[in-house]
Parts: C-alpha cells; structure tokens; sequence
C-alpha cells in the first residue's frame, strides 16, 4: 500500500487479508494478524475463525482525541514502536477521594483511547500501550508480578499483587467496555465491541500498578503519566505531527494573548465601577428655587468632545431625615433650548423601627451615559415635585438637587461582556472546541490509495 501522509513510516504494510464482511482486500502490517478492522466497510473481524465481530462502525463516529493515529511510529523508552491498533473504552469505576468532609469512592464514567504500541524490531514481540483521556496521556507496560491470583472483582485478592510492594490503598476499580476498535492485532485478548473488561489499580509513587481481567485472560502492568511535548518529541520528523505542533503552539499564543486580554479588560471593568469620569459641569438648587411650571435652568454645559461618552448624574439631598419622597424630571436641551433628551426618577427616604430594631432604607441618585452628536452649549433643566404625603404647600426648601456632566466616562458593562467573552475563547481553545478540528485526507493502513 502508498504509506500514510500523516506517518513518518508506516513498515511494510503488504500482506493482504481479506474482510470476512464485504470481501475488501486490506494490507496489513503483521501477517499473522488475528483481529483487523476493514477501513473500507467499518467492521472488525477474527480472521482465526473468518468471523465478524461487529456491525460497522466508521472512524469518523468516534472521533480522535488529539494527533495520534494507528500507524505511527514513536521512539518511546528508547526503543521503536509502532501504533497498531486504537481502542475506545467507556469506564464505569469507583474512584477513591479525599476531603475536608471525609473519604471514600466516587462513581467515575470515562472515555478513553488505547493504543496498542508494538515493538518494530524483527522478532521481538514486545507491546506497550499509550493510553489517552481528558487528563492527558499516560504509558503502560506489561510487567511480571509475584501474585498473579490478584482479582480485580475481589479486593482483598488485589492489593499487594506485585512483589516487593507495600499493601497500598486502591485507588480506582471497575469494568471497562470495548465501544470501538480498529487497527490489527494477534494478541487473543478479544476485540468484539461491547467485551467488558475488570480493572483495579493502586499508586505508588510516579507509577500506577494495575490488574485486568476478561473472560479466560488476566495481564499486570504498570503505568506513568506522560506529557504531550514527550509524545511530540517521540513523533519528531513526523510531518504531520511537525505541522499539529506548530499550530498547537499557534493557538497555545492565541490562547495566551486572549487570556492576557480579558484580564486587562475585567481590570478596566473594575476600574470604571469607581471612575464616572472627569467632572465638566455641576448644577446644585435648592427645591424653593425650582419654578413649578418652568422648572429651573442651569447654566451653559460646554462639550468639546463627541468621541466620547459622558455620565450624568442627578441626585437629592434631604434636609430632614423623616421619612419623605420625591419626583425629579432632568431634560437635556441643545443651545436653541429645545429638548433632545429626558431622565426621571422617583427619590425616597423611609426610617423606622420594628422588633429587629431601627432601619433606614433610601434611594437618592441615578445616572445615565449619553453620547453628543455635535460640539457646543447645552443645558439642563430640572423639574421637582414632592409627595403631598410627606410635604405640605408651606415647606417648599426640602432638598438640594444635584446634577453633573462627566466626560471620558467608562462603560464598565462592555468590559465585563468583553472580558467575559475573550475567557469563554480561551476556555474553548484550551479545551480543544476551537482550533484542533482538522480535516486533512489520511490514507490508513489497510487502505490502498487511488
């Protein structure tokens, strides 16, 4: 077969077998192949017997994780190995924890790959498996064990099982249930999708120790976490991986910068909750100086700037702190005095005392933010009306009205909305929803190129 554009090499892919389902022809790495995934029809067979595992089921519906894919060749523990087959794995486990409120094991469902890594020297039937989850990457190898009654589906029969070690606590058992696989093996281990599979596992240290069982089959292992920058460098020369790399670290700067950004931009934020800008102009009248019907008008604001915004605030000082209320209408008026603009607001101060005691509750100023169109005078006029509850006609000096014109005032709303929008892309692209979706024609193993 051509060998895959995305391999630095792929062997000799040249003994060809045929798919039990559909009769294609499949070029596979290791002759004495016993369990091959047809590529062309989605089916996993047992050649030993000439039978069908499965109903078909393609690549694309379940998709890679990351830039690893059956073929490759990697230089792992000084040595060469080659990516043979991938497993999908649902998990239904117990995971040990521990907290400020006790311990104990939570119930855990996973996804993961396994891929099957063989050993490419000639003659030396050696594996390894690279297993991937959304944790990362870890790498497990078979090993011998003193006590090989351990049970995962009996705890007691587990711990302890590798010679020399201490009885340490498990930290996670279960089952595992094969949803998908592809690739080529002749391991008699069995590969029919649905095929469930005992785990437990205990930590000691950098490595994890772990027992599997099937149905007639038991293997020990040993596993440590590995990082992607180590998978890259096993994958060096590798031009596919070269180009993923390249832009992995693209979109790690990507990442970076967007981060960088919203924190300035939610820093801004917080900086305009406490800055309403640069004061140009500040009205104060008394309530007696308020004409009922032509309400009062405050000398000429002069804008200079239509580039930026401008906060307005309106607010009442009571002079007497019973409980009383009032009704302040401020409109905006160009230099012919006409209206362009109106703000109202109902203003109130209550007090009392009840079985928890005395309290006061009040409202006495608003703002709002206003953009100017065109450079000149403006003014303000203000109307103010209080409750006949609380007021009578003979008390008319009841409060001092404020009203100020800032400018260069701060939205801090958008710089919340950006800051929240730059964290939410570089969430997805730290946890691959943007950027890592690729969609390059790869010619696999078993597949004979056009």
């Amino acid at each position: 077969m051509n060998t895959p554009n995305i391999l630095k090499k792929t062997g000799n892919f040249t003994n060809p077998k045929t798919c039990p389902s559909c009769q294609h022809t499949n070029y596979v790495w290791d002759e004495e192949v016993r369990y091959m995934y047809c590529y062309n029809c989605g089916v996993a067979s047992d050649l030993a017997f000439n039978r069908v595992l499965n109903e078909s089921l393609k690549t694309e519906n379940f998709p890679y994780y990351s830039f690893l894919r059956v073929g490759q060749v990697l230089n792992l523990e000084e040595k060469e190995f080659m990516i043979t087959a991938r497993l999908r794995y649902r998990s239904s486990h117990k995971e040990y924890y521990t907290s400020d409120e006790g311990s104990g094991y939570s119930n855990e469902t996973w996804y993961s790959d396994t891929y099957i890594l063989q050993n490419t020297q000639e003659g030396k039937n050696e594996r390894f498996y690279l297993n991937e989850d959304k944790e990362g990457y870890s790498l497990g190898m078979p090993i011998t064990v003193d006590k090989t009654d351990a049970d995962p589906t009996n705890l007691e029969l587990f711990t302890n099982f590798y010679e020399g070690r201490a009885d340490y606590r498990v930290t996670e058992y279960g089952s595992l249930f094969l949803e998908f696989f592809e690739g080529e093996t002749e391991k008699e281990d069995p590969y029919a999708v649905g095929t469930q599979t005992h785990f437990a596992t205990y930590q000691e240290g950098m490595w994890s120790y772990t027992v599997e069982q099937g149905d007639g089959w038991k293997e020990f292992s040993a596993e440590k976490k590995i990082s992607k920058e180590e998978l890259y460098q096993a994958l060096k020369g590798n031009p596919y991986i070269d180009t993923y790399q390249e832009r992995d670290k693209g979109f790690s700067t990507i990442r970076k910068v967007t981060s960088a950004a919203a924190l300035v931009a939610f820093l801004v934020f917080l900086v305009s909750l406490f800055s309403d800008g640069t004061p140009i102009s500040s009205t104060k009248v008394d309530t007696k100086d308020i004409d009922k019907k032509e309400g009062y008008l405050s000398k000429p604001i002069k804008i200079d700037n239509t580039n930026t915004n401008y906060n307005i605030e309106w607010s009442v000082q009571f002079k007497s702190y019973q409980n009383q209320g009032m009704y302040v209408v401020v409109e905006l008026l160009d230099k012919e005095k006409n209206v362009i603009n109106a703000v109202e607001s109902d203003f109130w101060y209550e007090s009392g005392t009840d079985s928890e005691g005395s309290w006061t509750e009040s409202e006495t100023s608003s703002s709002k933010y206003f953009k100017f169109v065109e450079e000149g005078d403006y003014f303000a006029r203000i109307y103010a009306k209080t409750d006949s509850t609380y007021f009578t006609d003979a008390t008319k000096s009841q409060a001092i009205i404020n009203f100020t014109v800032n400018e260069g005032a701060l939205l801090s709303r958008y710089f919340l909305m950006l800051s929240g929008f730059l964290t939410v892309i570089a969430l997805l692209i730290s946890f691959g929803k943007i950027g890592r979706t690729t969609k390059e024609k790869y010619i696999y193993a078993g597949i004979n190129a056009e």
